[in-house]
């Protein structure tokens, strides 16, 4: 069964979760729950489409790690998805319904179009056999196995030539009518921007940088997707235990980027173990499915629906509280997440920055506690259950984390307060949800980790023993002094923050406070992000006296169209204007660069220029679509 796009429609046609990275909780909870032989199977997925049906959601990528099987090798599996109207496909590393996770050592070798093209078009053909009787979007290209870089081509050049003749000889595999849809992900991107020719029915899924910031669009009128990340396993650091994207980050990389410029057949999301993500999954479902209905004051509205209908409506005044605590969660997450503290992070800090994290980290966990006490005495033990499994736990578990890396607690107080929350989340809703975190603060560390490393299977790293890893700036050897402007620096004084004296209109756009938005909670994007539009127009900041410095905070952005730049043009009222760029903005720049590395982990990125003696005034004056001003400084 093949089912044609529609081509206009109030929602995202296609709505999509990745189940990826399961083997930290989705795959030993399965397991548990299931059976190893059942483990991530159709009980397990079951439960899955449940949650996407209730979200309305519509389209699955599903798990591909080792360990299991491939999900195309059982047809109860397809069978279960026709029954919840759920259309299938595959990751960008998964062509044609096939998982090469699976593959046998012997066959792997032949993992090249080069030196295996025989051997692969059987391969793929198998999956074409499987899949053709279902709603499926057949993904197409060729990366190396399980996520690897592509295996053949020296050049861009020649790498471009072959992914041309992959997606041809894929294409030529399936069913008239087929759809395809082709994803440049990671070292992929850059091949595919050299000049690539991809057919124009086969839906291009522009990417992420895996932490949420969208690399490129530009489809010149050609359908186009989008794949998206809320959990992440891998370079610089993975963020993969916790649910901290804010709702607004995702409203503005999704609709203000996304869905007002085009991209609007397919919106896949990587879910990680999925159930760590029911909130935001819920603000995606509701996004997604009508996303001209929601704007900059996405946030708010969407965490104060999810409150209300934890309580089915009985109490606004506690769904605010529970709404305003969220908030405070994701910004303090999207400040730092767990997954990313460390000795180095903790070590860079300003003291005037860890004294007030350190203040909001006792404050989330007192708000939170008292809102698990307000929801058990009002609505009981199952609704505090409730909270506690889709809120209070990831609530309680980033303050604690905070707490321990900012008070250097030792091991012994990290069991003490994280002991208990496990123990709650194993018992409630009798035990359904048992094993699902699993409790690894005395786990030794991976085959990669040396066994005293004590970090956690999620990736988080503990002070206590941190292994040394320049690569992910968490060596306790590594100087301050080598820490880039872009990012804090414990010996150099915080700016004095500045509040827009007022803001002005151009070209059709403006600068559009986000709520939610940034490490501020409240930053300032160039809206609409459009080509074009809002060019000149301009915030208006006092100058202070005595300034010698302006500290531009942005969010770590790309440039969004192939021959543009993202920046803006500050004026100091000496008849000058100064062109700033967003650093490490190129869109082929990729998960190497140590810079957007520490970037991507702080979530913002910083510009110092010298203010001119002369200086009357400080505006700032858009320039290029898609920049976002966090916070605008002076020292």
């Amino acid at each position: 069964m093949i089912k044609l796009l529609p081509l206009l429609c109030a929602a995202v046609l296609y709505r999509g979760i990745f189940v990826n990275d399961e083997d930290w909780s989705l795959r030993p909870w399965a397991i548990k729950h299931y059976g190893k032989q059942q483990q991530i199977g159709v009980r397990a997925y079951t439960d899955i489409f449940s949650l996407m049906r209730a979200d309305g959601l519509n389209l699955l990528w599903p798990a591909m790690h080792e360990g299991g099987y491939e999900f195309s090798e059982r047809p109860e599996n397809f069978e279960l998805a026709r029954r919840y109207g759920i259309a299938l496909g595959t990751s960008h590393c998964e062509p044609m319904m096939r998982n090469n996770c699976y593959l046998p050592k012997a066959d792997r070798r032949k993992w090249s179009w080069l030196t295996g093209k025989d051997f692969l078009l059987d391969y793929w053909r198998e999956g074409v056999k499987r899949g053709s009787d279902n709603d499926i979007l057949w993904t197409v290209g060729m990366r190396g196995i399980h996520d690897g870089k592509m295996p053949d081509g020296k050049t861009t050049a020649k790498k471009c030539q072959i992914l041309e003749e992959v997606i041809a000889a894929q294409r030529s595999l399936l069913p008239e009518g087929a759809q395809t849809l082709f994803v440049p992900y990671k070292e992929v991107l850059p091949i595919y921007n050299s000049g690539m020719k991809v057919p124009d029915d086969t839906i291009i899924m522009w990417t992420n940088d895996n932490f949420g910031y969208v690399r490129r669009l530009g489809g010149d009128g050609r359908r186009q997707g989008i794949y998206w990340h809320i959990s992440y396993h891998g370079r610089p650091h993975g963020y993969i235990h916790l649910c901290t994207t804010p709702p607004a980050f995702m409203w503005y990389e999704l609709v203000a980027k996304c869905w007002n410029n085009g991209v609007r057949d397919v919106w896949m999301v990587n879910a990680g173990d999925v159930f760590q993500a029911e909130i935001l999954l819920a603000c995606y479902g509701k996004i997604a499915n009508d996303p001209d209905a929601f704007g900059p004051d996405t946030q708010p509205k969407l965490l104060k629906e999810w409150a209300n209908n934890l309580l089915d409506g009985k109490d606004d005044g506690l769904a605010d509280k529970i709404a305003c605590h969220l908030k405070e969660y994701y910004n303090l997450g999207f400040n730092r997440k767990p997954e990313h503290m460390c000795v180095y992070w903790t070590e860079n800090l300003p003291p005037t920055v860890k004294a007030e994290l350190l203040r909001r980290y006792h404050a989330l966990l007192e708000t939170d506690l008292a809102i698990d006490r307000e929801v058990a005495e009002k609505f009981g033990n199952a609704a505090a259950d409730a909270y506690f499994r889709a809120a209070g736990f990831q609530a309680r578990f980033l303050a604690y984390a905070g707490i321990i890396h900012l008070e250097d607690k030792d091991q012994n107080f990290a069991k003490s307060v994280l002991n208990p929350l496990h123990e709650r989340w194993n018992k409630m809703e009798g035990g359904k949800w048992s094993g699902f975190w699993r409790d690894t603060i005395d786990e030794q560390g991976g085959a990669r980790q040396p066994t005293t490393s004590n970090r956690w299977s999620s990736q988080m790293q503990w002070p206590w023993n941190e292994p040394v890893d320049p690569d992910q700036a968490s060596d306790r050897g590594v100087p301050r002094s080598s820490y880039p402007a872009t990012a804090y620096r414990a010996e150099v004084e915080e700016p004095e923050w500045l509040e827009p004296v007022s803001i002005s209109d151009a070209n059709g756009g403006t600068w559009q406070r986000i709520e939610g938005l940034g490490t501020s909670g409240n930053a300032l994007a160039l809206y609409p992000v459009k080509p074009g539009i809002g060019t000149g127009a301009t915030i208006f900041f006092d100058k202070p006296e005595k300034t010698k410095t302006l500290v531009l905070q942005f969010l770590p952005d790309f440039a969004l169209w192939p021959g543009l730049k993202l920046g803006v043009d500050v004026d100091f009222g000496n008849g000058k204007k100064q062109y700033v760029q967003v650093p490490r903005s190129d869109s082929n720049i990729g998960e190497h660069d140590p810079i957007r590395n520490r970037a991507v982990q702080d979530n913002f990125i910083r510009v110092e220029i010298p203010v001119p003696e002369n200086a009357t005034i400080i505006k700032i004056v858009a320039a290029d679509p898609g920049v976002v001003i966090d916070r605008i400084g002076v020292r």
